[in-house]
């Protein structure tokens, strides 16, 4: 129900000269239709068919297809202002980046009534960029909202068959990059959707993901130790959401002991570390207290949010 306002914001850029490429993953509602009638209208739309894989097999054909400098990926639930390509592509060039960063600007009813902010640009190295993204502070790990130079996809592609795919993937185009530009903006409207997999119940493909977070933490041991911080604290984070989305009787109790083991394992070096994010460390520290008393410092906190989203703050 979204899609065609999602397509219909990117082909009003401000920036024209682009590739469009829509994949449609194995789509059964009709979004195919609306895409191929906007493709007619608008040649630039590079229009893909394929049997459903999911969000990363999604990503991997759109990306064997680019053939242009830079790769943006825009959800299809998502809304961009019309400058926002132009913005990550001036910035990108006017600071000699690989890589352009910008917010996700939460939106729960219409985007245009959200009113335009573009903030000072700020260049980072790979490692200070990477530990930003890892500590969760001004961007994360999402996919979205990043231009980025063709040439640093090489060898890179999102895994397959596994949700919150970008967690272990988007780092390693900024290992590959030397210089980040980050420009706060609203230009990306992200949809806050509760039925979106962001906010589903854990399942154990969710859980799944921690192999490949358990292989980035060892990756970031042994070749960048002074970045193990980072990436101890993001794989904590992530344990925390799961945990704290699942419901009672939903997962495996083998899959929720794991979560709970790798917060046990992580918690001293996490509560030591001053940048580790501020929630992060206050349900590690009612974790001393049994985790009923995190859950429930979590129902009250996701009560409270869904409360302000609802009056539309």
């Amino acid at each position: 129900k979204w899609v065609e306002e999602s397509l219909a914001s990117v082909c009003s850029q401000t920036y024209e000269n682009l590739e469009i490429i829509v994949v449609n993953d194995g789509s059964t509602d009709g979004s195919a239709a609306i895409c191929s009638r906007m493709a007619e209208v608008d040649h630039r739309i590079r229009l893909l068919h394929q049997g459903n894989g999911g969000l990363s097999a999604a990503r991997n054909a759109g990306l064997d297809l680019a053939q242009g400098e830079y790769v943006l990926f825009i959800d299809s639930d998502d809304v961009v202002h019309r400058s926002h390509i132009e913005l990550l592509y001036t910035t990108l060039v006017d600071h000699g980046a690989d890589i352009a960063v910008t917010d996700m600007t939460r939106f729960s009813g219409a985007y245009e009534s959200l009113d335009l902010t573009v903030g000072a640009s700020n260049g980072l190295t790979s490692k200070d960029a990477i530990k930003i993204m890892l500590y969760q502070k001004n961007f994360d790990s999402c996919a979205q909202s990043k231009l980025a130079k063709t040439q640093l996809w090489d060898g890179v592609r999102f895994p397959v068959g596994y949700l919150h795919e970008d967690l272990p993937t988007t780092y390693k185009l900024f290992l590959a990059c030397d210089r980040v530009v980050y420009v706060p903006s609203s230009t990306y409207g992200y949809r806050w959707n509760y039925d979106g997999i962001n906010l589903s119940p854990t399942s154990s493909q969710k859980v799944r993901t921690l192999d490949l977070l358990d292989d980035m933490v060892n990756d970031f041991e042994v070749h960048h130790p002074d970045l193990i911080n980072a990436a101890v604290c993001l794989r904590t984070s992530f344990c925390f959401h799961l945990l704290l989305n699942c419901r009672e009787g939903y997962l495996p109790a083998a899959d929720e002991e794991r979560l709970k083991c790798t917060i046990l394992h992580d918690r001293r070096r996490v509560l030591l570390c001053t940048e580790a994010r501020r929630k992060t460390r206050l349900a590690l520290a009612l974790s001393f207290f049994g985790w009923d008393v995190v859950h429930a410092a979590f129902a009250l906190v996701k009560r409270d949010g869904q409360k302000l989203t609802e009056h539309g703050v």
